[in-house]
């Protein structure tokens, strides 16, 4: 498998930042960082920045379809923590 395949599988099965998805496959966290790179390059990925700033509107603003941001945790993982 390459480590093109690997990283997107492991990506979008389980998600993570680099140091994880890095840690799961067993590839070097600059390589996947650089698969990362060149995938949201390409439009095959969205990777979330620090704070996200996705752009994406909350509050009043966030539109009637959609559920909230997939990344964030949800509010029973936050309680629990």
């Amino acid at each position: 498998m390459s480590a093109w395949t690997a990283v997107l599988d492991d990506v979008r099965a389980r998600g993570g930042t680099p140091a994880q998805v890095a840690a799961r496959i067993g590839l070097p966290e600059s390589l996947v960082r650089a698969v990362l790179d060149h995938a949201e390059r390409l439009g095959v990925v969205a990777v979330a920045g620090a704070g996200c700033a996705s752009g994406c509107p909350t509050g009043p603003d966030l539109p009637k379809g959609c559920t909230g941001c997939p990344i964030a945790p949800s509010a029973k993982a936050r309680a629990s923590a």
